[in-house]
């Protein structure tokens, strides 16, 4: 299992750095971060009341489901849209 605390570091840290560039959208600010020479504009355009959606139309697939890994996530991810 991964360490649990690197979820807490990892939020903090995106706040941070988010909060001083607020005209990103949140999955824009990742690909910047993470993996800039990649192109996927459908990620990179998603406006964040989408992805806030999306999250918590994941949220509760996971309640009902209790789905944990990343394969299972996968498998469900165009559930979410």
């Amino acid at each position: 299992m991964r360490d649990i605390n690197r979820i807490r570091l990892i939020s903090e840290r995106l706040e941070k750095i988010w909060m001083k560039n607020p005209d990103f959208r949140l999955t824009q600010l990742i690909i910047v971060i993470g993996a800039p020479s990649i192109t996927n504009p459908e990620l990179f355009y998603l406006e964040d009341d989408i992805f806030l959606q999306r999250l918590e139309n994941f949220e509760t697939k996971c309640n009902e489901d209790k789905v944990h890994s990343s394969t299972e996530s996968k498998k469900h991810n165009d559930k979410y849209e």
